[in-house]
């Protein structure tokens, strides 16, 4: 059987959900792993090895994170002559959060055999606008999300695979109406990240947590060294709720993820 090697970066677990459900779901096809990109120094044997890539992150406007980015960076010679899959997750609407990479990754020489997007839960706790769900009322969501890996399977299937955001007016929307606006900020952005002293009790978790290793215990209390990649892992997992990001406030509510046992 053919292999699919599954490179994916999540911050609070919704993209690695639908990566492992892309991944199951094709599993009449490929044989398929899983790797974290932010958990091996060197990924080079799994991406020469495999038939086939999915490339899977969240999308922060229109843009992939930081992780990723670096992560196509680094491995940019070996994307050549590979066929890749093309997965972005997003709340609500990014244009061409998926052609954007599929685009940088033809111009190392890949060929991409999809490309889609999948909205998922909001996450951003902190920020007042935007609600924050868990648990049971999840699912409305996350039943079209599932209906629509089902269909992203069974295009594969049929050799007619979606390619999301990856026409002239996708990219020219995306680009436009978020992504020059974020990459331009996103320096400023990256320095945001804010732990409220009165609440904070020094249990270091959010620096366990970080994926890039952003914050760093010093005399018993977190600090961000300004390199935050605006994942939001630490501001839903802070058991005081003592971090913020681009709210006001500490989050109220927090986003707990998606509980499989539960679906």
């Amino acid at each position: 059987m053919k292999t699919l090697n599954i490179f994916y970066f999540s911050g609070t677990g919704n993209t690695r959900y639908i990566a492992e459900m892309l991944g199951e779901k094709l599993g009449w096809l490929y044989e398929s792993s899983l790797f974290d990109i932010t958990e091996t120094a060197n990924y080079s044997r799994e991406i020469t090895s495999a038939d086939c890539i999915m490339l899977a992150y969240p999308i922060y406007g229109s843009a992939p994170p930081i992780p990723m980015r670096s992560f196509i960076d680094y491995y940019s010679s070996l994307f050549h002559g590979k066929k890749v899959m093309v997965v972005a997750t997003q709340y609500f609407f990014s244009g061409d959060g998926a052609g954007y990479v599929a685009s940088l990754l033809e111009k190392y020489g890949a060929e991409i055999v999809a490309a889609e997007h999948f909205n998922m839960p909001n996450n951003l706790s902190d920020m007042k606008i935007l609600s924050v769900r868990n648990g049971s009322k999840l699912d409305r969501r996350l039943a079209k999300t599932e209906k629509r890996a089902d269909a992203f399977v069974c295009r594969i299937e049929r050799a007619k695979p979606v390619f999301r955001g990856c026409n002239a007016f996708s990219q020219f929307i995306g680009y436009f109406s978020q992504r020059l606006w974020w990459m331009t900020g996103e320096e400023r952005k990256r320095k945001k990240l804010k732990i409220e002293p009165s609440r904070c009790i020094g249990c270091g978790l959010c620096a366990k947590c970080c994926p890039v290793g952003n914050i760093v215990m010093k005399d018993g209390k977190p600090t961000p060294l300004g390199s935050c990649v605006l994942c939001y892992r630490c501001v839903n997992l802070c058991p005081e709720k003592a971090i913020r990001l681009f709210g006001k406030r500490p989050p109220k509510a927090q986003y707990k993820g998606i509980n499989k046992s539960d679906r």
